[in-house]
């Protein structure tokens, strides 16, 4: 699987990087993947689609044994992870309501502490929503890029985005008032 990412790769020296880059997080990554989806072959999967997106995207990864780089990969593999579980919980999903159907015939965030909305998002954001934060705001990505990592529309990552700040907000503002 390895060589398929190198691939992608044009200079020896990117090459040497990235098969360190894959040693060294490959079984992070596969952990993660497989808490997140309870199932081999879709952790295989999301590894497989982070490795291959870090490699179309190599210019993005600094220093392999960065905790940047880490937070990073942990990121993305998060990401298509609680896609494709979500996917997997849609399709029982529709197939348990065909069973039935058969059977019966803007920012607001300066007043806060930076530690107060980390709390908050721990607290209150589920965990897709939490990811799409970080790719926006800490790794600085537009909403077209991230909706191109996941195979979503801009749309959704924007609206997800604009819900999950509003949440924050009121729920800042809701323990602002509950401490006075």
């Amino acid at each position: 699987m390895l060589n398929m990412f190198l691939t992608l790769l044009d200079t020896q020296e990117d090459k040497e990087k990235f098969t360190c880059l894959y040693d060294t997080y490959k079984n992070l990554m596969y952990w993660i993947a497989i808490k997140k989806t309870n199932c081999i072959e879709d952790a295989e999967e999301c590894v497989q689609d982070t490795f291959f997106y870090a490699a179309k995207h190599f210019d993005r990864i600094g220093e392999v044994d960065s905790k940047r780089t880490k937070c990073y990969l942990s990121t993305i593999v998060s990401g298509f992870a609680i896609n494709i579980y979500n996917k997997s919980i849609n399709e029982s999903t529709a197939e348990f309501n065909q069973e039935i159907e058969n059977d019966s015939d803007g920012d607001t965030f300066n007043e806060f502490d930076s530690v107060e909305i980390s709390v908050m998002i721990d607290k209150i954001l589920c965990e897709q929503d939490k990811i799409l934060l970080y790719l926006k705001y800490v790794y600085g990505y537009k909403s077209v890029e991230i909706a191109d990592i996941y195979g979503v529309n801009d749309t959704y990552v924007r609206k997800r985005i604009q819900r999950a700040k509003k949440k924050l907000k009121d729920s800042l503002s809701q323990s602002n008032t509950d401490v006075i």
